[in-house]
């Protein structure tokens, strides 16, 4: 094989630039939920005096999450199948950002854990 054929081949398998994207996009999107959870777990003493709560109370945080993750994660290949991929990423990322401000604004626990859910 030429040169002129080997750069033509490598042309035409390049990966676009969209695909590029959308999986550095989840690659981040990913990161950031393990940072999140990561980080909700080393916070409950705080949590606990902030909010004047037992521990029993604070690891819902824990369960809660763990409860949503397993119930989307069977649902995903009927959303898949029924929703195109750009509607479920767009929809996931403002889910995501909108639990996480609902997170942030939070005054009373049940707000939090809303937040968490979402």
């Amino acid at each position: 094989m030429s040169a002129t054929q080997a750069t033509q081949q490598a042309q035409n398998t390049a990966i676009p630039r969209r695909v590029i994207g959308a999986v550095v996009a989840t690659g981040i999107m990913s990161f950031c939920g393990v940072i999140v959870e990561t980080a909700m777990n080393i916070t409950f003493p705080a949590l606990m005096s902030h909010f004047g709560i037992g521990t029993s109370s604070v690891q819902w945080m824990t369960t809660l999450y763990l409860l949503v993750v397993a119930s989307i994660t069977p649902l995903s290949a009927a959303l898949k199948r029924r929703f195109r991929s750009r509607t479920l990423f767009l929809c996931a990322n403002l889910l995501f950002l909108t639990g996480l401000v609902i997170d942030a604004l939070a005054p009373v626990f049940p707000l939090l854990l809303l937040g968490r859910a979402i």
